[in-house]
Parts: C-alpha cells; structure tokens; sequence
C-alpha cells in the first residue's frame, strides 16, 4: 500500500515533472496518477471545501498556485443539477474525481473562427467521471461539467495557469456566442 501522499508533495511533484518537459501529453501522462492518488487521499479535503456558491452553481477553492499564477490545484464542488456551460482552459488540465459523480461533454469547434465572438460547436465525447478517474485536456480543449445527483460532487482541478489568467472562454451552444468565463474563486 502507498504512503500518505500530501498536497506539498504533489506540489513539489508538479514542479519537477514542469521542469523537466513542456510536452502537455507528457504533463498529462505523469500528472495524472499523481492526480488520482492526491484524490483519493482525501487528507487535503476540508468542510469548507462542500460550500458552494449558489449564483454560480458551484463553489471553487485555490489549494496551491505558484507566483507566476502557473500550477493551479484547486478543489471543485457541484451543486445537485447545476455545472458549467462549455468552456475552455487557456492551459492544459488534470481533473480527478473525489467524491460523487460529474457528467463531462467534451466539444469539438466546427466553424471557421473567423469571428473573435463566435464559436460553433459539436459534442466529441460524453463520460461520466467519479471518484479516482480522470478527465484531461490539452490547452485548446472543450468541456461541458454537470452533476446530474442529487447531493455534491468534488473534483479535483490541476492546470499549467490558474484558469482566470488564461484568458479563457466559454460557449453558448443556442446563440453561439464565445465570451469570456471568469470563475469566483475562495
């Protein structure tokens, strides 16, 4: 069985692994069973951690970011019925299931991006993730994020930017329209 495996040394494990290649594939690759086994873990978890913000559907809380605003670990709550429409990261990511179950639609974009507001999309692949498995994206990637439960879902989020310093975006899929998606983070 596998020792205690703590935020610190995720942390430090994320900053080696950075170090030593830009390759998102292999960030992902050696990031992921990192990010399962700090999931899983579970001693990072805190009650404040199961408060969500009810305006925004869920509740977002920084774990660890580097000065730079790189290497982001934050806890991600859902509340029941409630998610996040199609966005974007502006940076790779790791997610890893911790408690509950969370329907993710990945999307690919169809149109020509010819227009810097608009952005037409088709769904690519829908999974549902819980406890332990992994979702990934590249930068570039869209997902949809939804709890269809009945009680809260956390997740753990890993990327190479804190997400409100990428500049990234989320979609509408009626209008097609693509604007900015800011998150409020505690």
């Amino acid at each position: 069985m596998l020792g205690a495996y703590t935020l610190n040394d995720y942390v430090t494990d994320l900053r080696q692994i950075t170090r030593e290649t830009e390759s998102e594939d292999e960030i992902i690759t050696r990031v992921g069973p990192l990010a399962q086994r700090l999931a899983l873990n579970k001693t990072w978890l805190q009650k404040k951690h199961y408060e969500a913000n009810p305006e925004q559907g869920f509740g977002t809380f920084l774990l660890h970011e580097e000065p730079d605003h790189s290497l982001a670990v934050l806890v991600v709550n859902w509340l029941p019925g409630r998610g996040a429409p199609p966005h974007d990261h502006g940076t790779w990511a790791v997610v890893s299931g911790v408690e509950g179950l969370e329907k993710n639609i990945s999307y690919r974009r169809v149109d020509d991006r010819a227009r810097p507001d608009f952005a037409e999309l088709e769904v690519k692949k829908e999974t549902i993730a819980g406890p332990g498995e992994l979702v990934c994206m590249k930068t570039g990637g869209i997902h949809s994020v939804h709890n269809e439960t009945g009680s809260i879902s956390i997740s753990l989020h890993t990327y190479g930017k804190h997400v409100n310093h990428t500049g990234r975006s989320q979609f509408d899929l009626e209008t097609k329209e693509k604007k900015d998606f800011i998150v409020s983070v505690d």
